[in-house]
């Protein structure tokens, strides 16, 4: 070329306000992208204002009835495309450096504005204005530095992605601060929620406090989380991080080289209780967590996941390399970022992510191998015969779990005349007992009221299916506060879906006063062993939650096998209800006791379990790790997951172990033991060892 390029020359291409809103509308953000973009933003602030203390509050509910008003009112005036109402919204208020009119308009006046400082998460991918962009708008409010500013956010006309507004801008006063909850500077962010409704606030309170994002904040002692749902009050969101097996804690702690100049420090933990395995990956709770500075990107095990010897895994991994790539990669005129966008993790197609993925498996790998060992480890096989009553005690195990978990029957439906002062003695679900005594009536569970208070309910939750298995399940309504002909809503995590024949809406009632709807329920192929997946359903403000627990057995009930390790432990036995595999450690020194009498009665060391004190110790101690288990779970059905704290809680743990082995374990005993032992055929063969302390069994 003889001659430079003229620059005027050079055109630019237009871009339509469509393509922005499409876009962020397509990723689908969520309440698992949205709440962790608030929180870390919080964060952000607090750290911005040097203090060493700071306070973050979440709270969903209704927008403010004034303020909604003035949104519409001005928005039509204005003529944007902005969303004119919404039904909920959440806002997210922080006692950190604050916001005035020049920061809103460098920070959140454009796209992609990379953070100040290092070490903070705003790094990777969108931000805040990016949710307003997917909901339709947004609002913040701040104090800083003396001032105090309002700024709206919406979507803008014509071909820009957004515009705002500053819908104050004035010196800020004391009500101002007493508004945020702040004592100097501060502010509060509100994201309106399209969703027709929220979802169960049992499921938000899971939510917000096992999002992997938000792990650095939780576990931060600096920090606080607040959680504000509505009708009920705030309370400190804690870490949820599972309690470490007190005999192996740290299985691996050292650097790791990931190759390319790139290392990571991995730290493996072992956790004292198997972690249920959850599908959504941004609210798992086993595996390594992968971080750089502030930053928390999300959990994994390379690969190693739905093996049976990582259920006990947890820990970190600290890449320090990770911010450094992400910042390479923006500087870049052909940039491949190393986190996803949205996010949600790491880029699998980065070749860094491939290297360090590696290096994790092969940390992984040798310990989840150990750990399958161990677990196969001092296993002890029955004969025949124990194995044989392990199968029809187990049955009635079985029937006793179906009893507490299942709805109650036609009696438990009917419409009562006056309420009772005194609670049932049977099971609200069960065909009636033996007569209970006349001073037994602590011991009771609540009546059958209580237990059906809800509005929506399935006849039976929890329920157990193996992958790619159906089977029907019922969900009951009370007509009274649902009319009938009342549009219901389903929502089913990945992998499971529930459908009734038909529309899904509330039937006419039933002869028993309440509406029933019949569906299939249906775990995929797919489905990972181990998960825990939900259905949730709403209708009319009321919502019900169906937990189905997928599973690899093939028998049927809770509880498949006793399982026998000759090891010694500090608890008598575990209950796995993912596995229904009921731990006995055989090991413990009442064990070693009766086995030394089994073996000087004649019995070889293989019979050793058919002897009677043995047996009795054996299924005594299995028969209550799975009613501790039952009794946790009925509680939680009754109270909700955060309805009782501390010595309340534990003591109602307590009454319902009690209660439910008061109703059936005489009828378990029998069906565990051998018939002559309720006939009178056993008889105890005296020693004749001179001194012996004096028998209980002849009156001496």
């Amino acid at each position: 070329m003889s001659s430079a390029l003229d620059p005027s020359a050079v055109r630019t291409g237009r871009v339509h306000g469509r393509y922005f809103r499409e876009n962020f509308a397509q990723g689908g953000l969520e309440l698992v992208q949205i709440i962790p973009e608030l929180v870390t933003n919080a964060d952000a602030a607090i750290e911005a204002s040097g203090r060493s203390h700071g306070r973050i509050r979440l709270t969903f509910g209704a927008p403010d009835a004034e303020f909604a008003r003035a949104w519409r009112e001005q928005t039509r005036h204005l003529g944007v495309p902005a969303l004119r109402s919404w039904s909920d919204e959440l806002r997210c208020s922080d006692d950190g450096i604050g916001v005035d009119a020049t920061t809103i308009d460098q920070r959140l006046g454009a796209l992609g504005v990379a953070p100040d400082h290092a070490g903070q998460r705003g790094l990777f991918g969108r931000g805040l204005r990016d949710v307003w962009l997917a909901q339709g708008a947004g609002r913040i409010e701040g104090v800083r530095d003396g001032r105090a500013v309002e700024s709206w956010f919406f979507s803008a006309r014509g071909d820009d992605p957004y515009a705002f507004v500053h819908v104050r801008d004035e010196p800020a006063a004391a009500t101002d601060l007493r508004e945020l909850g702040v004592e100097i500077s501060g502010t509060r962010v509100t994201v309106p929620l399209v969703a027709t409704q929220l979802p169960a606030l049992g499921r938000l309170r899971m939510l917000v406090g096992q999002l992997v994002q938000l792990r650095p904040i939780l576990e931060d002692p600096m920090r606080e989380l607040w959680l504000e749902l509505p009708g009920h009050a705030s309370y400190l969101v804690t870490d949820p991080a599972p309690e470490p097996d007190p005999q192996q804690p740290v299985l691996f702690d050292d650097e790791v080289d990931v190759g390319g100049g790139i290392a990571a420090r991995i730290v493996v933990h072992r956790a004292v209780a198997p972690i249920a395995l959850t599908p959504q990956r941004a609210t798992r709770r086993g595996g390594l967590l992968i971080r750089s500075g502030r930053a928390a990107h999300e959990i994994t095990l390379a690969g190693q996941e739905a093996r049976p010897g990582a259920r006990h895994l947890f820990g970190e991994v600290w890449c320090p390399a990770i911010e450094e790539l992400q910042r390479r990669a923006l500087d870049s005129p052909r940039p491949q970022v190393i986190v996803k966008v949205d996010r949600s993790g790491l880029n699998e197609h980065h070749r860094a992510v491939q290297r360090l993925y590696t290096a994790i498996e092969g940390v992984v790998r040798p310990i989840v191998d150990a750990e399958e060992r161990r677990a196969g480890a001092h296993q002890v096989n029955a004969t025949r015969a124990v194995t044989a009553r392990d199968e029809v005690g187990l049955r009635a195990l079985n029937d006793v779990l179906k009893s507490a978990f299942d709805a109650p029957g036609a009696k438990g439906l009917l419409r009562g005349e006056q309420p009772s002062d005194r609670p049932s003695s049977d099971p609200p679900d069960a065909p009636s007992q033996a007569p209970p005594h006349e001073d037994d009536g602590d011991e009771r569970p609540p009546a059958a009221d209580q237990l059906i208070a809800g509005a929506l309910r399935f006849k039976q939750s929890p329920i157990r299916l193996h992958p790619g298995e159906q089977r029907g399940a019922s969900l009951l309504i009370d007509p009274g506060r649902v009319p009938p002909g009342t549009a219901i809503e389903i929502s089913c995590d990945r992998g499971l879906s529930w459908k009734p024949p038909g529309d899904p809406i509330v039937p006419d009632a039933q002869q028993a006063g309440w509406s029933r709807l019949s569906g299939l329920v249906r775990a995929r192929v797919t489905t990972e062993p181990g998960s825990r997946l939900t259905v949730a359903v709403q209708a009319a403000g009321h919502a019900a939650t169906l937990e189905v627990l997928v599973v690899r057995h093939r028998a049927g009930g809770w509880v498949r096998e006793i399982a026998r390790k000759d090891e010694d432990a500090e608890v008598e036995a575990e209950f796995d209800p993912e596995t229904g595999v009921v731990t006995v450690y055989e090991g413990r020194r009442e064990f070693r006791a009766l086995e030394r009498a089994a073996r000087r009665s004649g019995l070889t060391k293989r019979r050793v379990r058919e002897y009677l004190p043995y047996r009795m110790l054996e299924v005594e101690v299995a028969a209550n790790a799975v009613y501790a288990w039952a009794a946790r779970e009925v509680i939680a059905r009754r109270v909700g997951e955060h309805g009782a704290d501390g010595p309340a809680y534990a003591e109602a743990v307590r009454l319902q172990a009690q209660a439910l082995r008061y109703r059936a374990h005489d009828k378990l005993m029998l069906a565990f033991l051998e018939p002559e032992v309720f006939d009178g055929g056993v008889h105890v063969r005296r020693s004749d060892t001179a001194g012996a302390q004096g028998s209980l069994l002849n009156g001496t």
